[in-house]
């Protein structure tokens, strides 16, 4: 499949995106990666020590959908970029909203003191898309990526089969970039969560997520980086 057929197959699917059509485990799924997420980026060192300094930091959230994580930027001076307007449009807030597409954004360099870039190196080029968040960054400013994991003992159709063009991502990926002066800071994964408790009661289901949840990080300390998902910092230098 050629760049251009992923890119269209991908802003495509976003174009016509009905989350509200899903059944009610898939929303609680969605919901408890994205809680973890939350979660774990909200007691990062670095996250944490911007939020001292709210007027001062410029926040990029590079493929915000329609607003998941609007709560963890808010307080910034955060500029939302989605290169569906389908999404767009569904996303609560009024102001700084973009379309545009992350291997080709339209900032200067070195602008932003943070980048979000959640559930989106899968559908593009990786190394473009990743060049293009080093580019506006401002120097020592930081990039929270967030990706299916290749590696992951998981494997839940839900993020693996999700109808559009969807590339895995390894540790080793992230490891490649220090070549290019973007230094992997942290990485871990996480989400253990096997798909068969799909098949519990909603109600039963609450109760398992919320175990998962509350001992995330000590499974991913044992099972390293097995996880569904992978969470990497970068800084750029």
């Amino acid at each position: 499949m050629t760049n251009s057929k992923k890119s269209a197959d991908v802003l495509e699917f976003y174009e016509n995106w009905d989350f509200s059509k899903y059944p009610d485990y898939l929303t609680l799924l969605m919901d408890f990666e994205e809680n973890l997420i939350y979660d774990i980026i909200s007691k990062d060192e670095f996250f944490k020590s911007l939020k001292l300094e709210t007027d001062f930091s410029k926040v990029l959230d590079a493929g915000c959908g329609f607003g998941s994580f609007y709560n963890l930027t808010k307080d910034f001076d955060t500029i939302y970029m989605d290169f569906s307007k389908n999404l767009l449009k569904k996303f609560k807030s009024k102001k700084n909203k973009i379309c545009a597409d992350i291997e080709k954004m339209p900032f200067n360099d070195s602008v932003f003191n943070l980048v979000l870039c959640i559930n989106v190196l899968e559908h593009v080029n990786f190394l473009n898309a990743i060049l293009e968040v080093k580019r506006v960054l401002k120097p020592n400013g930081r990039a929270y990526f967030v990706v299916v994991n290749k590696n992951s003992i998981i494997n839940d159709e839900i993020f693996i089969d999700w109808k559009i063009p969807h590339e895995l991502i390894s540790v080793n990926d992230f490891k490649a970039l220090e070549s290019f002066d973007f230094q992997l800071e942290s990485i871990r994964s996480f989400y253990f969560l096997p798909p068969l408790f799909k098949i519990f009661p909603k109600s039963i289901l609450k109760k398992i997520i919320d175990l998962f949840f509350k001992n995330d990080e000590k499974i991913s300390k044992y099972l390293k980086f097995k996880g569904q998902f992978l969470i990497c910092k970068m800084v750029k230098k």
